[in-house]
């Protein structure tokens, strides 16, 4: 005689309460941050034309936002390891999307080109968090599902980050490749907040031992002449 045995699933192996929200603000920021790399390049010569800029100012105005990425990245996650990630990830939201409109309203190149940074110290703490808060709320097939769709969102965007600008400046201006980005960040804000709880286990403890501020600095400054001589 046989006997059938059910096994109720474990209560850790399904995705974490408000992981479906997670999912949707994290990919969305990814494809907020990712744009923003290509979408500047097809209106230089209409911010050339508009701000008076030279070649020197333009490629500072592209290199501002992926140089600052690339550098503070690394800590930028360190620091999220310490002051909690999902806090880390709406600081980066906010800061990007204010230093957006700083760009939009940018009244000279070196305004523009001082906001761009901003723009990328935005973009590293929100990407620098966004695969941990994802890894935190999945488990198993459901966190490569999940890593798989993040990832290619910000694919996505790079492709259409030209077609994007283009559309942009050619039906409105320059400005507003910038002034977008502004409904779309209040939008992840609001439900990151709102919709998307702490991961289920908590804030991560708090590293050990000290915070390595030379180290750190050391690796900013290798991605950043490795981002440089790319």
């Amino acid at each position: 005689m046989t006997q059938d045995v059910h096994q109720e699933p474990s209560a850790g192996t399904g995705p974490a309460p408000g992981s479906g929200w997670l999912l949707a603000t994290t990919s969305l920021a990814a494809v907020l941050m990712t744009l923003d790399i290509t979408v500047v390049n097809v209106a230089l010569p209409e911010i050339a034309a508009d701000l008076d800029a030279g070649l020197t100012g333009l490629q500072w105005v592209v290199n501002a936002y992926t140089l600052v990425f690339a550098a503070l990245l690394l800590p930028a996650g360190a620091l999220s390891d310490r002051s909690g990630r999902r806090r880390m990830f709406l600081t980066g939201v906010a800061l990007f999307t204010a230093a957006s409109a700083g760009c939009g309203a940018a009244p000279g190149v070196g305004t523009l080109i001082a906001c761009r940074a901003l723009q990328g110290l935005g973009g590293a703490m929100v990407m620098s968090t966004a695969l941990a808060l994802i890894a935190g709320a999945y488990e198993g097939r459901r966190r490569q599902s999940a890593i798989g769709m993040f990832s290619a969102a910000g694919g996505v965007a790079a492709a259409l980050g030209p077609l994007v600008g283009g559309a942009v400046v050619e039906g409105l201006d320059w400005r507003w490749i910038f002034y977008l980005n502004l409904p779309v960040g209040v939008l992840i804000l609001v439900a990151t907040v709102l919709r998307v709880p702490r991961d289920r286990t908590g804030e991560l403890p708090r590293p050990e031992g000290r915070f390595d501020v030379g180290g750190l600095l050391l690796a900013a400054g290798g991605c950043s002449a490795s981002t440089t001589a790319w």
